[in-house]
């Protein structure tokens, strides 16, 4: 008898856990870079499952890990075009928090 290092339930649950600690670092940090990549967690959580449900009830069925890359692929303009918006606000107003965005429509 073998025992399987991970089943579908330890994967899901672990997803569960990535995704909400990567909600818990969109509401509670000011800072825009620890916000993307709380957001780059959460989008690693859900491409576990993805993944894992692709293992664990379909075999070796490619078409989740096309979902997968697709993804990934979207996670990287994400973080690109991000992290462009980060350098802009950076150069133009020296902060990069939450409250700077906030008043950016505000006149002065």
């Amino acid at each position: 008898m073998s025992v399987s290092l991970f089943n579908l339930p330890d994967c899901l649950m672990l997803s569960l856990a990535l995704v909400l600690i990567g909600s818990y670092g969109v509401f509670r940090r000011r800072s825009l870079i620890l916000v993307l990549l709380s957001i780059e967690v959460m989008l690693n959580g859900v491409n576990l499952s993805l993944i894992s449900f692709n293992f664990f009830r379909w075999g070796t069925v490619e078409n989740s890990h096309y979902l997968y890359m697709l993804s990934i692929g979207v996670a990287a303009v994400e973080a690109a075009v991000g992290l462009s918006m980060v350098i802009v606000l950076f150069k133009n107003y020296n902060d990069i928090t939450r409250n700077r965005i906030s008043q950016l429509g505000e006149r002065a």
